[in-house]
């Protein structure tokens, strides 16, 4: 509604300070003297003015409320002036509502008197506008579908309550994000601060800007209390804050040819084939495409991954991975669906660690189901994704009904001129690795075994979450941590080591998964004590990396008995990581 808001005499609404003077949430591209405008708001004409506007190339529109269109008939100067249509892109629904709201500039009937000239562009992958690819993302809004959009290092997501995971893909390396915060209390079509501060706590922009900011939020007060949590990097973005976007591309031939590597190390992810083609047709360079569930990555996925990036670094290819979200099972037979090692947002940086230059993570449907194996090959890899060379594991399968094999593929490659490589499987201990193996460990709480065929120890994600105060107040403080994996280890002490948010080396750790049957609980926790620290961190996030299973977990008669055992759980967990060092230190030396 804009601040001040009609008839409201709060202090925000009488503040003098003049960044609580809002109009509603709006952003100006300009790059070379031409510009484009993202939502034409009611006060678009106002806005338009305070920049001193005289040109305008495109329009682009997040969605249809009011507060966001209702500004549209305002760009009729520019079309006058200009002597040209000027594009609009938005998505179909909101061409739907635009088209009844500005009944008149769509009838194409005879008129006494101007109006908007425009050509509707409907949004169906990413775009360009000012030089600068525009990739959509979509956003969840109460019970609608919006859109968001990055551009460069930038995303601008206005009016939003969830950001889907697939979408999360489409925000890393991040320089600025500017998204929805609209007050402290829960709306049903937006976040609250605490929740904008979660999302940028995962997507990790450089900078973030809070907008579509409701009058409850004083800009002086609430940048100051974002101060006093820790958040220097976010703050409340005001009327006329300026800011500059990096935009250079990174989709480059190499410039000496096949095998100089001179990719970015940053990962482009793309939520369909057509985007990644999008991107990449222009340049000619075909895909080496590593293709699987990935779930965990583990070493037999790693196997693959880095064949992948091998080959496209011998034949200039782009080295991309494509996978699926949801996981197909879950939408085919959700029933009989595995509980998954990794969430999608570890896949995407497993693979930039692994080296590969873009993931495509296809939103799993029952149309994409229905594809058989011979359409999913032509329409998908051939067409779509340009396909050089395809690797896959022994079992692989593909297309409906899992009708195709990899011997399938090798055949269709044969046919249609492609590379096909099935890469053996990995053996660790006598026993294939496999996504299966490692969900069982890990469900058994052998996460030592899970770790040497993952690679790595396994690893928890996820909020930092209130407690009940039982370990502060009878035994040893605890950190308790919102897992966002659904697959959890076994009830039991664990020897893990602990990421905190803002804090790049990890800390030693003793991690309890249980009820806490001591004290009669009966939810499950994850309760982490850090060892050889004290008071409170303040991090909003943290990670968990599981090295050993110390017990089972037990009742104890009382505090009393529960604190000397954990006090001998911490004492072996200090002697297990001294072990550890010794032991990387003589390696080291030899």
């Amino acid at each position: 509604m804009g601040v001040p808001s009609l008839g409201c005499h709060c202090t925000v609404c009488e503040s003098r300070d003049s960044h609580d003077k809002r109009l509603r949430s709006s952003v100006l591209l300009s790059r070379d003297g031409r510009n484009v405008v993202i939502d034409t708001t009611p006060d678009f004409r106002q806005q338009a003015l305070r920049a001193g506007l005289d040109r305008l190339d495109a329009v682009v529109l997040t969605h249809a409320h009011a507060d966001h269109i209702q500004g549209f008939d305002d760009i009729r100067p520019f079309t006058l002036r200009q002597k040209a249509d000027i594009p609009v892109y938005a998505s179909a629904e909101t061409f739907r509502v635009l088209r009844r709201a500005f009944s008149y500039v769509f009838d194409d009937q005879p008129k006494l008197s101007t109006v908007p000239s425009v050509s509707l562009h409907v949004i169906d992958g990413p775009f360009e506008l000012l030089g600068v690819r525009f990739v959509p993302v979509p956003l969840v809004h109460g019970d609608m579908s919006v859109l968001g959009f990055r551009f460069g290092s930038a995303a601008y997501l206005t009016d939003f309550s969830s950001v889907p995971e697939a979408s999360l893909a489409l925000l890393h390396d991040l320089g600025d994000l500017i998204l929805d915060a609209l007050r402290d209390e829960p709306h049903p079509m937006h976040q609250t601060v605490e929740q904008a501060l979660a999302l940028v706590g995962r997507v990790k922009p450089r900078r973030a800007w809070f907008t579509h900011i409701a009058h409850e939020l004083s800009h002086e007060a609430t940048n100051e209390r974002l101060q006093r949590m820790g958040h220097s990097n976010v703050q409340l973005a005001y009327d006329g804050l300026k800011i500059e976007v990096r935009t250079e591309t990174q989709d480059r031939m190499p410039p000496n040819g096949p095998g100089k590597d001179t990719r970015d190390s940053s990962l482009a992810v793309f939520a369909s084939s057509t985007e990644w083609k999008s991107r990449y047709a222009p340049s000619g360079r075909g895909s080496v495409l590593a293709i699987g569930n990935f779930d965990g990555i583990h070493l037999g996925h790693q196997a693959i991954l880095r064949e992948a990036v091998a080959r496209a670094s011998q034949n200039g290819g782009v080295a991309t991975a494509l996978t699926f979200e949801p996981p197909p099972l879950k939408v085919l037979r959700p029933e009989f669906a595995p509980k998954r090692i990794s969430t999608n947002s570890q896949r995407i940086e497993r693979f930039q660690f692994l080296g590969m230059e873009t993931a495509v993570v296809l939103p799993f449907t029952l149309d994409l189901a229905k594809l058989a194996p011979e359409e999913f090959v032509r329409d998908i890899l051939v067409n779509d994704l340009n396909v050089r060379a395809v690797l896959v594991g022994e079992n692989f399968r593909f297309g409906h009904k899992q009708a195709g094999d990899a011997a399938r593929l090798r055949e269709l490659g044969t046919e249609l001129g492609f590379e096909v490589l099935i890469l053996p499987p990995v053996i660790c201990r006598g026993e294939i690795i496999s996504s299966t193996a490692i969900r069982r460990e890990i469900a058994a709480g052998n996460v030592s075994d899970a770790g040497r065929m993952l690679g790595r120890p396994f690893a928890l994600t996820g909020e930092v979450v209130p407690g009940t105060g039982t370990g502060r107040r009878f035994t040893f403080p605890t950190l308790n941590l919102n897992a966002e994996q659904e697959l959890l280890p076994a009830r039991g002490v664990y020897i893990t080591r602990t990421v905190l948010e803002g804090e790049e080396k990890s800390r030693r750790s003793v991690t309890n998964i249980g009820v806490r049957p001591t004290f009669n609980g009966a939810s499950l926790s994850v309760e982490t004590h850090i060892l050889d620290a004290k008071g409170d961190f303040g991090a909003r996030r943290m990670e968990l990396h599981f090295w050993e299973r110390l017990r089972e977990e037990k009742k104890f008669s009382g505090p009393d008995g529960l604190r000397a055992q954990i006090a001998r759980d911490i004492a072996t967990a200090i002697r297990f990581f001294d072990l550890l060092r010794s032991v990387r230190s003589h390696r080291a030396s030899v």
